[in-house]
């Protein structure tokens, strides 16, 4: 209990949060190593298989919004910083949590190519919502903020009509719906099947 609210009083970024503590759902594993590499100024991530939630509190233990950040990339990489991090620093001077998600790219074969996303993005919400108390969220203020490929899997965790994996614990209680969402130059929103 000391270190969260030592960590609370400081701003900035705690260590991530893995999303699934027995493995990735569905037994989905990405076969390659996790790249992570700066390209034309720009830090990038890519081949994920450990998904993680990176929290970013704002001092002063008071209840205040809470808003999962889904970095874009075209579903292939994240821009990580600059969609992700440097968003999460914006939001907390602004007075609001951010929790920066490092989600799964899909894969050639799924039927559904954001599916491994759009699970990580339920789990997020649903455990942001869990550990409200813990890092000083309003449940009832939860939402979800994109970026191009980000911004359509915001756009795909508002609108589906259920959960995408089978409950893994506790945290699974609390609802993986957003109570709002911000779609930022969103991607994908147009096709078939999307």
């Amino acid at each position: 209990m000391t270190a969260t609210v030592a960590a609370m009083l400081a701003l900035g970024p705690l260590s991530p949060v893995p999303l699934w503590p027995n493995g990735n759902p569905d037994g989905w594993h990405n076969q390659e190593p996790e790249k992570d590499y700066v390209e034309n100024g720009i830090r990038m991530i890519r081949e994920i298989d450990k998904p993680t939630l990176t929290p970013y509190l704002v001092p002063g233990g008071e209840k205040r919004p809470g808003v999962v950040v889904c970095p874009g990339g075209g579903y292939y990489i994240l821009a990580y910083d600059y969609e992700g991090l440097e968003i999460a620093e914006y939001l907390n001077k602004q007075g609001i949590n951010a929790f920066v998600l490092k989600y799964r790219l899909p894969r050639g074969q799924d039927l559904v190519k954001y599916r491994p996303a759009l699970q990580d993005a339920q789990r997020a919400v649903s455990m942001v919502r869990a550990r409200a108390d813990e890092w000083g969220v309003d449940p009832k203020k939860v939402g979800i903020m994109g970026f191009s490929a980000g911004g359509h899997l915001s756009a795909a965790t508002s609108t589906a009509p259920k959960r995408t994996y089978a409950a893994v614990d506790a945290a699974d209680k609390a609802s993986c719906k957003p109570d709002f969402t911000v779609l930022v130059y969103p991607a994908y929103l147009t096709g078939p099947g999307d």
